[in-house]
């Protein structure tokens, strides 16, 4: 009883659990590496497992966290809620990728599930173990590994001990697992990457991985080239960069292709359906797969091969071509064939069709002309592609006939030329050996390198018909005709020819009653040449009423041309226009002539001859006229005239003239003269009388005023100077200075005395003798006791800058010490008629005397 109690208890604890959700409902949990190659590396863990509880909830949205771990350090490494939507599965698959091989270290997976109401517990933890736990070498992963461009790796090294310090293997996982830190590889190499691990024990290994892309291949096609067999081709696309085992392997329709290194894959099958067919091409390598397909009836993609073994049989105008096919089946098999030839590196080509085709023949070819030649076929039922070329086959052809000559007329210096042009190597068919001149009934052989004839003039004057035909070694050619006129018609007027872009044109009203077109020649107008002419035949007009002709080449720069045209006859010329002109135009060459002056009073005329013809290489625009001074380099005048003559305004004096030619190409070489302009000798003359004349006149009615009015003349300009005069009677003897010693005139003085009353202070007036800042003496009747007169100093004016004066008193025992002087004495002496002349002065130092003899020390200013 108490066991069934029991069993009860029981059975109604697991009901209430499973209700809660707390009972764990999966269960054949199974985790495993997706990879069989575990000793190289794989990084794909999977996880399966089976819900029993999902069968009674099928309704219900169901989801699982799944945790991983690095097993031996619990290291919680990725965590991710799985959704599973509701159907009647119960078995569940889930992958993951880890970021480092699971070889490296053991990975441990726990999962619960979770849905809208409950959340069940946690499983066991479910492991896959890695290397690290028997290892029994030191070893690295990931080795011998393929990986994209651009991967980033992580590598992991398995110690018996610990790594070297310094190694890269830096990041610790496991008790005997350190992993590198990610690893860039951007760019692919054909090469292996290698990394190494070493470890303090000595141990040393290494890993190998290799950097690649998938297949990249485009473009398949498939079609048949033998009517046996099927090949398809494509475009290999980018280089893999992987080889040996790893390189990429084909497989079409279920076979294997071997397939060689080339930019373009073949692979070839059996058989031919005669229906539509589908092919599957299969690119893989061990980083991906890239599936090519196409779709057709082979029977309409028919790539011929090409022809082979191409001879010829070749005459003047046509050749045979044949060829010969290695595939029996092409002999009955539609087919469309192209051949191409080429010329003097022009190409031609023409296609032919036929069962089998396997010759044909070239027509409208050139004469002795060597050619080359190809041929390519294809399908002309159902065209697809051609074929490739065949060889390269060269031929020639033979001569034929050549054709008719051009044949022209030229007369010179009164003789009449037969001229006809050279045939080039498609219009002589052949080498030319000599030429057949037909006149009247007379015949001519005419050496092959000659391209004029004489005529000979003879007693008829009436026209002449003229045949020429040209041999070769197949025969002659058509004869060409041309009547010589008896009395050639060359009265036209000459006009200027228009020229453009360095070439000639010209254009002349349609001429209706011409029969054979018309004719254009030119030739340079001052040519000495015989047969030197050029022409050109015109059979139609271009326009109704207008004709044309327009040459571009041949033409010489600076030379002046004639051109005429003719209209044609009956074989016969008459000349309609004719014109003359330069095509392109340039300077001259040669300098005016003959350049010469004529002077008419300042006027000078300057004239010269024209520059010759030959080498004015233009039309002439004007003449410029350069004057310069005979010692100078500079111009002092240019002038422009249209004619050979120009005046010139000179003043007299010597000139150089430079006059040169100008055209629209530029100013032609100067020519030059020198000149002396004079003056006219009679104006000089009169001009000379003339003023002389009046100067004359002029000069004596001014001596005539001059002699009347002297009084007055000499009162304005030189009037009388009165002489000085003196008040009473005066001693003259004044001063004696016999000589200058060191800088003082040594004099003496004389005495002076008035007979009429003694000198006074009041009888002194006007005499100035005094400055301020002055020494002087008192004037007391003591000093008038020492000389029986005063003495009169001359006039001190203001040249004397110090006077010293030391008198010696004949009297006195006494010395009287210098007296020093700063100012100037002036002393005016009071004249008759108040006249004070100005005297000269200049200081000196000078000695006095008495009668005495005493020297008194002094320094006097005195007149010199």
């Amino acid at each position: 009883m108490s066991v069934w109690l029991l069993c009860a208890l029981l059975s109604s604890l697991v009901c209430q659990t499973e209700q809660d959700g707390h009972t764990l409902s999966i269960n054949e949990v199974n985790v495993y590496a997706e990879t069989d190659t575990p000793d190289y590396g794989t990084w794909v863990l999977n996880v399966e497992w089976r819900d029993e509880f999902s069968e009674n909830n099928e309704s219900r949205e169901v989801s699982y966290e799944v945790q991983v771990y690095y097993t031996e350090q619990m290291l919680s490494v990725h965590n991710e809620t799985v959704h599973v939507t509701p159907d009647n599965t119960t078995h569940h698959h889930w992958k993951w990728t880890s970021p480092i091989p699971l070889q490296c270290t053991s990975h441990s997976v726990k999962l619960r599930r979770r849905d809208q109401d409950h959340t069940g517990e946690w499983t066991p933890l479910y492991t896959y173990k890695g290397q690290d736990l028997n290892a029994s070498k030191l070893v690295v992963y990931p080795r011998e590994h393929v990986f994209m461009v651009g991967s980033n790796i992580t590598f992991c090294c398995i110690f018996k001990t610990v790594p070297l310090p310094g190694s890269k293997f830096e990041i610790f996982i496991s008790n005997r697992t350190y992993i590198t830190k990610p690893v860039h590889y951007p760019t692919p190499s054909k090469e292996s990457y290698d990394t190494f691990c070493d470890d303090k024990g000595g141990g040393s290994t290494g890993s190998s991985v290799f950097i690649g892309y998938p297949p990249d291949d485009q473009n398949l096609a498939c079609m048949t080239r033998d009517l046996s067999s099927v090949e398809c081709h494509w475009n290999r696309g980018r280089n893999t960069f992987l080889g040996l085992d790893k390189e990429t392997i084909y497989t079409l329709n279920g076979g294997v292709c071997d397939v060689k290194s080339s930019d373009f894959g073949k692979c070839v099958l059996p058989a031919v359906p005669k229906q539509v067919t589908n092919w599957t091409l299969i690119a893989k390598n061990p980083l991906g797969v890239k599936t090519l397909t196409d779709t057709a009836d082979p029977t309409h993609r028919v790539w011929l091969r090409a022809p082979s073994k191409v001879s010829h049989t070749a005459y003047a105008r046509n050749v045979t071509l044949l060829w010969s096919w290695n595939v029996k089946k092409y002999t009955l098999f539609p087919m469309i064939c192209q051949v191409k030839w080429m010329l003097n590196g022009s190409s031609y080509n023409e296609t032919f069709n036929g069962l089998g085709l396997s010759s044909v023949v070239l027509v409208d070819l050139q004469p002795v002309a060597n050619y080359t030649v190809q041929v390519r076929c294809g399908s002309d039922e159902h065209f697809y592609r051609w074929s490739d070329w065949s060889e390269i086959t060269e031929f020639s052809t033979k001569e034929d006939i050549p054709e008719a000559l051009d044949v022209w007329i030229q007369y010179f210096e009164q003789n009449a030329y037969v001229l006809w042009k050279p045939l080039t190597q498609q219009q002589s068919h052949g080498r030319i050996t000599e030429y057949n001149l037909t006149r009247g009934q007379r015949r001519e052989i005419i050496d092959k390198t000659q391209l004029c004839y004489k005529i000979t003039p003879g007693n008829e004057r009436s026209d002449q018909k003229i045949t020429v035909s040209a041999k070769n070694s197949a025969g002659l050619s058509p004869p060409s005709t041309i009547i010589v006129p008896g009395y050639p018609d060359n009265e036209v007027d000459i006009s200027r020819i228009n020229n453009r872009n360095g070439g000639l044109e010209m254009a002349w009203d349609r001429y209706f009653n011409s029969t054979c077109g018309y004719v254009v020649e030119w030739f340079p107008t001052y040519n000495e040449r015989q047969c030197a002419v050029e022409w050109k035949k015109i059979s139609e007009c271009d326009h109704a009423a207008r004709c044309t002709w327009e040459q571009q080449d041949g033409f010489e720069p600076g030379v002046k041309y004639s051109v005429s045209v003719y209209s044609c006859i009956d074989d016969k010329p008459m000349l309609l226009q004719r014109s003359e002109g330069y095509a392109i135009e340039q300077r001259p060459s040669g300098t005016v002539q003959k350049l010469r002056g004529k002077q008419n009073g300042r006027n000078l005329e300057l004239s010269w001859d024209e520059v010759p013809l030959h080498q004015q290489n233009g039309f002439i625009k004007g003449y410029m006229v350069t004057t310069f001074h005979y010692d100078s380099k500079t111009p002092i005048h240019r002038s422009w005239t249209e004619g050979p003559t120009i005046i010139l305004t000179l003043d007299p004096g010597s000139y150089i003239f430079n006059v040169s030619a100008l055209t629209s190409g530029g100013a032609g070489d100067n020519a030059t003269l020198r000149m002396d302009i004079e003056d006219n000798i009679e104006r000089m003359i009169v001009a000379t009388v003339v003023g002389c004349s009046a100067t004359a006149l002029v000069f004596s009615i001014i001596t005539v005023l001059c002699y009347r009015k002297r009084k007055w003349l000499k009162q304005l300009l030189y009037p009388d100077i009165p002489e000085p005069k003196l008040a009473g009677k005066w001693n003259s003897k004044g001063f004696y200075c016999p000589q200058m010693t060191e800088g003082y005139m040594k004099c003496e003085i004389q005495e002076v005395h008035n007979a009429e009353r003694a000198a006074t202070a009041e009888s002194l007036h006007g005499l100035d003798l005094i400055r301020s800042n002055s020494t002087v003496f008192p004037a007391q009747h003591s000093y008038q006791n020492m000389y029986k007169s005063p003495v009169l100093y001359p006039p001190l004016w203001p040249c004397a800058e110090k006077l010293t004066s030391i008198v010696e008193n004949p009297s006195y025992s006494m010395s009287i010490e210098p007296v020093d002087v700063a100012q100037i004495f002036e002393l005016t002496l009071e004249m008759e008629d108040g006249y004070v002349p100005a005297p000269n002065c200049v200081q000196k130092n000078v000695v006095v005397k008495d009668s005495s003899g005493y020297k008194p020390q002094s320094t006097l200013p005195t007149n010199v």
